[in-house]
């Protein structure tokens, strides 16, 4: 999924969700959506990256990655088509079904500058420091978590997409209930979660939406954010993470590292497809080496 904020297109996503209907005995929900299809996902004849409009009370305009319940769904499209489809949201998946399309042309907005690699960190170096406020509004460096093996994750709460910051908020409480069953667990270690929506995500709005996926106080888990975009924008730099509204929508990716107890970075997974066990294997090992 590829935000600048602010996000004038948002819309509050606890608001009532007008445009969507839940399938009898189940939290499913289906939305009616329109969009400009961007381009296939390489590789994966099942997803699509498409240019969609708001979904009201659900989502602001957004570019991103849909996956077709059916491949066969998308085997005909090609960029700039226009098309509708209903988009089905569970807990943790969504897909699409029922495509259809208009005949209209659309543009293509996806943005696909690439960062300048020459700026982009690499095992062994070190990020950029930087002042955040911690989920009680307590101001907070990175480098006050040097001495313990550190997983740090980018995330705004007011995405609700399952696959993207759900799925980061999920693995990060299921990475601490693994790590409390580890026998080689190290004795201290912390998760950071980065909230890159500086103009909404205060403390205690990053602390409610943590609750709904298992944070809670005392866990070694750190909710940041920052009133001052430039930490982020210094962080973004440095790993590729991209965010922003770019072409009139909004564009974002996910990064995700691990960082050693002398605060040197020992891995980075550039999207959301990491496992648990990966992670809880890299935190044991940063955890193990003198």
């Amino acid at each position: 999924m590829s935000i600048r904020f602010p996000l004038h297109a948002a819309v509050a996503l606890a608001a009532l969700v007008f445009s969507s209907c839940d399938r009898a005995g189940s939290d499913e929900k289906v939305f009616q959506v329109r969009g400009v299809v961007q381009k296939p996902m390489p590789g994966d004849p099942a997803m699509m990256i498409i240019d969609h409009e708001e979904i009201p009370g659900y989502m602001p305009r957004m570019i991103m990655p849909f996956k077709a319940k059916e491949p066969a769904e998308f085997a005909k499209l090609e960029p700039g088509m226009v098309v509708t489809f209903s988009y089905h949201v569970v807990a943790d998946e969504s897909w699409v079904t029922g495509v259809t399309v208009t005949g209209e042309k659309g543009e293509i907005t996806l943005d696909e500058g690439e960062s300048d690699a020459k700026k982009l960190v690499k095992p062994g170096d070190r990020l950029p420091e930087g002042t955040y406020l911690d989920e009680n509004g307590k101001p907070v460096k990175l480098s006050d978590f040097e001495g313990m093996p550190v997983a740090l994750t980018f995330v705004f709460s007011r995405c609700p997409v399952p696959e993207y910051c759900p799925r980061m908020m999920n693995q990060f409480a299921a990475v601490i209930a693994a790590l409390a069953k580890e026998p080689q667990a190290p004795q201290t270690y912390r998760l950071l979660t980065i909230s890159f929506d500086h103009e909404h995500d205060r403390p205690g709005i990053l602390k409610a939406w943590a609750a709904a996926f298992g944070y809670r106080e005392g866990m070694p888990w750190s909710l940041l954010s920052s009133e001052d975009p430039r930490p982020i924008e210094k962080l973004a730099e440095a790993t590729g993470l991209r965010y922003g509204e770019v072409n009139g929508t909004i564009q974002h990716n996910l990064r995700t590292l691990v960082l050693n107890p002398d605060g040197t970075i020992r891995r980075l997974f550039t999207d959301e497809s990491w496992k648990v066990e990966e992670m809880v294997a890299e935190l044991v090992a940063a955890g193990s080496e003198p």
